[in-house]
């Protein structure tokens, strides 16, 4: 078996059980529904992102590891491939950056929130800024930077990428930016959270006490997650923007082209299980009775002769 074929089947098994995970938990779209309240609505975003990347961009990829070539060899869908594929990374990497940072006001801080004035200052303009943040940056970029190789590649990776990704003034903007800044922010942010809060908890009383540990266990779990996958992925494009490793390496060159995946992949999972009980109860229901459906027992009349 090849590598290409390895990496489809492992993507394809993790891709489908958290393609559905992330569809049930936005049926959960209902009264009482946890998700909508506002420590949750980062969640929200992240299972969006994550929801796109696996059923839109992931598959492009999975036809590339298929057929050993860009499926649909045209110029305008590779720039959307680039696109697609640099946009959701990054926003992947920056709400949870966002996350991190705002959970030490909604917990050391939660009367920033009390009215809704000071949402609209402190939520969501910061949230809608760090979305337009990503977005405004990589589909100009991508649509409009060029250089002296800006042919794509149809048996390469992504077309072989913009040149929004091969200038390296523009390489070392996405790796400081999108990747390294954010990782060390999430970093920073998930350390210091349960820090402050050992320090602090004798100033709350026993109902923020018992709201609070919540909320930092969730984001415990949730930043850990984001650390293990991307602070490996920064330290070594970090070594490969500055020389000090080669893209042409094959393990480096596969771990650069899928890891952006792992986050996305696990992110519903990571979401389910941060929601309450019944909410998870329904889900394993939902779960047991579409994979492994009730047998019917058939009850024949014996013959009596």
């Amino acid at each position: 078996m090849s590598s290409n074929s390895a990496i489809l089947i492992s993507l394809t098994i993790v891709q489908i059980p958290s393609f559905f995970c992330a569809i049930q938990i936005l049926r959960f779209g209902q009264r009482n529904n946890p998700l909508a309240r506002l420590p949750n609505h980062l969640l929200v975003c992240l299972l969006i992102v994550s929801l796109y990347t696996i059923a839109i961009d992931l598959p492009f990829t999975q036809a590339f590891l298929w057929l050993g070539f860009v499926p649909i060899q045209t110029y305008s869908m590779c720039t959307f491939y680039n696109i697609s594929f640099f946009t959701m990374s990054g926003l992947n990497r920056t709400l949870m950056a966002f996350m991190s940072l705002e959970r030490h006001f909604l917990v050391f801080r939660p009367q920033l929130y009390h009215t809704f004035r000071s949402r609209v200052l402190y939520h969501y303009i910061p949230l809608i800024i760090t979305i337009l943040s990503v977005v405004l940056y990589f589909i100009p970029t991508t649509i409009f930077v060029s250089c002296s190789t800006s042919r794509y590649d149809y048996t390469r990776f992504m077309c072989g990428y913009t040149c929004a990704v091969r200038v390296p003034s523009f390489i070392l903007v996405l790796v400081w930016l999108y990747v390294f800044l954010p990782t060390a922010i999430i970093t920073v942010a998930s350390i210091l959270l349960p820090i402050r809060f050992v320090i602090q908890k004798r100033t709350l009383q026993r109902l923020e006490w018992n709201r609070t540990r919540k909320m930092i266990i969730h984001t415990s779990v949730i930043s850990g997650a984001y650390i293990i996958c991307w602070l490996p992925f920064s330290v070594i494009l970090q070594l490969s923007v500055n020389g000090i490793t080669s893209f042409n390496d094959y393990n480096i060159s596969q771990f650069l082209i899928y890891g952006p995946y792992l986050t996305s992949l696990l992110t519903p999972f990571i979401v389910q299980q941060t929601i309450p009980g019944w909410a998870n109860r329904h889900m394993l229901h939902v779960v047991k009775k579409y994979l492994f459906p009730a047998r019917q027992i058939i009850v024949q009349p014996e013959n009596v002769q």
